[in-house]
């Protein structure tokens, strides 16, 4: 095994981590998978709670779901990862978890409003998509395509279920779930008050034209394993000097600015 697989299979243990930390990936639940090579995918592996994975018990698999290597089986969840990435060869990772306060919205019928938060408008565009409800397995993959297939759509929410991140990393796939469920989080509070305000018509019209900006610096940050729309495997160098917590406090300086102008 080479350096940079190794450091792949780290990378998903060290946010599947994070995720279990924040209560994200409950018990054994949730998966995470990144692309090795133009017919190689890393994966988590089954039954095994995620918070205390080793980068040996990573799963191997080919783009047809076949287990190349491993000690144990891949999620059962794979073939929404294979899924995701025939809809979007674009991207490199895939993170799939439930976070507790997405999912709540979901199971009580309801859909995140836009027009909320100014993060929700300037990261996701306003709106993250909900794909219906889907028996895990073979179901749940195709349920996700409509909406993932969408470039613009870095997210689906999944009907009773749980949520779906994409990314040119495993880290970016990561931090797209912290910002919908952080949202999620402040809106069911929101309403425990009386009730969201939402935002006027030009704050929101100005906030989705910094969407784009948004998405050119974390295509900066977060450079990827992989040329776009080929998964050729490239060594991970990063592309701008610009790091995780900058690109959150120009994101932040850009929304004070929004809502002040």
């Amino acid at each position: 095994m080479n350096q940079f697989e190794w450091k792949l299979r780290e990378d998903l243990c060290e946010v599947a981590r994070r995720m279990y930390t924040e209560g994200f990936m409950s018990g054994s639940d949730g998966n995470l998978s990144t692309i090795l090579g133009p017919n190689e995918v890393l994966v988590t592996p089954s039954r095994l709670c995620k918070g205390f994975l080793t980068p040996d018990q990573i799963v191997k698999i080919d783009k047809q779901g076949n287990q190349l290597s491993g000690d144990y089986p891949p999620t059962s969840e794979v073939s929404m990862h294979l899924a995701t990435y025939q809809e979007r060869p674009d991207i490199c990772a895939v993170a799939h978890c439930h976070p507790p306060y997405l999912i709540a919205f979901t199971v009580a019928g309801l859909e995140l409003p836009s027009n909320i938060l100014p993060e929700i408008e300037m990261l996701f565009g306003g709106k993250i998509p909900l794909a219906p409800y889907a028996t895990p397995g073979h179901d749940l993959a195709d349920s996700i395509r409509d909406s993932i297939r969408k470039r613009e759509n870095g997210v689906v929410l999944l009907d009773h279920h749980g949520f779906l991140a994409v990314g040119n990393d495993i880290y970016q796939a990561a931090i797209r779930v912290d910002h919908a469920e952080a949202a999620a989080k402040v809106i069911f509070l929101a309403r425990q008050l009386g009730g969201e305000k939402p935002l006027a018509k030009e704050k929101v019209e100005a906030l989705h034209k910094k969407h784009d900006l948004v998405l050119q610096l974390e295509s900066d940050v977060y450079g990827g394993y992989c040329h776009a729309d080929e998964c050729l495997v490239k060594e991970a160098q990063p592309k701008s000097t610009i790091s995780e917590s900058e690109l959150e406090r120009i994101v932040r300086d850009v929304v004070q600015q929004t809502m002040q102008g």
